[in-house]
């Protein structure tokens, strides 16, 4: 057993991946690009412009949430759910290094940072995109619920730890 093999994650992860549906189908097999690495590129120039003196709290955060993912993927190098289960409906077909959720992990960062200078309706949006990226691995059949908590963790807490070390230089 495994850490990811254990029932209510197995149990939760096929109740999410087996809701079948072609409009959910059509727009997770769309919307997971929006929890890809190269979305980052009109982000930065957003904050670029936008946000330039909170740069540097944004690149400490995205290195924290990347090095913390990337340890975690090479430590426990756990195979995806198609690699594990059966009867696993796969629209993205990945099957190594399944924990925890790299996409879920940027996108709760990016909740994370937006937030505090957004307005509420953009805050529920931020949010919101977040919690779809999350739902979105699940259904696609890439990640186990364990995953994407753990990754939804690491963006929050990427964040958190950013802006406390950024606080602590800016206090010296």
């Amino acid at each position: 057993m495994n850490l990811e093999d254990f029932p209510l994650n197995v149990q939760l992860f096929y109740l999410i991946n087996h809701t079948r549906n072609p409009i959910l189908d059509t727009f997770f097999g769309h919307f997971y690009l929006l929890g890809k690495g190269y979305v980052l590129i009109p982000i930065l120039a957003l904050v670029v412009i936008f946000q330039r003196e909170r740069l540097w709290l944004f690149f400490t955060s995205l290195i924290i949430e990347t090095l913390s993912v990337q340890f975690l993927k090479a430590y426990f190098n756990l195979p995806r759910p198609a690699s594990m289960l059966t009867d696993v409906y796969l629209l993205e077909p990945l099957y190594h290094k399944s924990f925890p959720s790299g996409d879920t992990a940027m996108a709760f960062l990016l909740a994370s940072f937006f937030s505090p200078v957004s307005s509420r309706p953009l805050k529920l949006l931020l949010w919101l995109y977040a919690f779809l990226i999350a739902y979105g691995r699940i259904y696609v059949g890439v990640h186990f619920p364990i995953d994407v908590f753990t990754g939804a963790f690491i963006g929050i807490m990427s964040y958190c730890v950013a802006y406390k070390i950024s606080r602590s230089i800016s206090h010296v």
